[in-house]
């Protein structure tokens, strides 16, 4: 299996590849997550804007349940 890699991801690969110690890749992994949440609570703050969503239904979200239903 051959694996392609944009010149984005080949970049990130790049400034991981320097990385000496599991302090500086557990850094690294928290601001790639700290990027990614704020950009998904942006994208929830345009839902609000746009009427599209507002704070009662993101709660209701989190009781939500969708699971898909396996019969055995």
């Amino acid at each position: 299996m051959n694996t392609v890699f944009s010149t984005y991801q080949m970049q990130i690969l790049d400034s991981i590849a320097r990385v000496k110690e599991e302090k500086e890749l557990r850094d690294i992994r928290n601001l790639i997550a700290e990027y990614f949440s704020n950009k998904a609570l942006d994208e929830m703050d345009a839902l609000c804007e746009k009427g599209q969503s507002n704070t009662a239904s993101i709660q209701s979200w989190a009781k939500e349940h969708l699971r898909t239903q396996y019969q055995y």
